[in-house]
């Protein structure tokens, strides 16, 4: 397997009081975290249930999912896979694009984005989770408290990054004004 590869959209580093570990939903907590190869609408819920056991844990209000957020968040997957390009503006579009497409970036807002990739079929999303609690910019975008909303997208792609088989993990957090 490959490192886990994760990239935080913004913000700068939060010290926690305890580490990323301590945030990590115990293996029983959130049905197929552990599945690599499950099907993606499994790994999707394991995904969400992780990120929010990991909020209230540190005490703040579990992201609702959003419908927009899952369409951008898959937009953003889909740009990646196309263009080969691990980052939050592949092919060189502006990083709001995607958010301004299904409609989420209108008057006041806020938006944050995780990022990771790994070799299938050994990844899992408690393995994507535990690098982004190990990140201190990862985890300050789990964190931050103004998020009210969540996207989760799962791309499973061919021959991405010179590797057989990866999946592409986009974690988008919203707040509306």
């Amino acid at each position: 397997m490959v490192g886990l590869v994760a990239i935080a959209a913004a913000g700068s580093c939060v010290s926690a009081k305890a580490s990323g570990r301590d945030y990590l939903a115990p293996a029983t907590a959130c049905a197929g975290q552990t599945a690599a190869s499950a099907p993606a609408a499994v790994e999707q819920r394991a995904m969400r249930c992780l990120v929010n056991w990991a909020r209230r844990r540190r005490g703040l209000a579990a992201v609702r999912p959003s419908v927009l957020l899952d369409r951008s968040s898959a937009l953003r997957a889909e740009a990646i896979r196309s263009c080969g390009d691990f980052s939050h503006s592949p092919c060189g579009t502006p990083f709001t694009s995607v958010f301004a497409h299904v409609g989420y970036w209108r008057g006041r807002v806020a938006v944050g984005e995780n990022l990771a990739w790994a070799d299938l079929p050994t990844s899992s999303p408690r393995e994507t989770v535990a690098a982004w609690l190990a990140s201190p910019p990862h985890r300050h975008i789990l964190f931050t408290p103004a998020w009210r909303d969540g996207g989760i997208a799962l791309l499973e792609a061919d021959g991405l990054f010179g590797r057989a088989r990866v999946a592409v993990w986009v974690s988008q957090f919203g707040r509306r004004g």
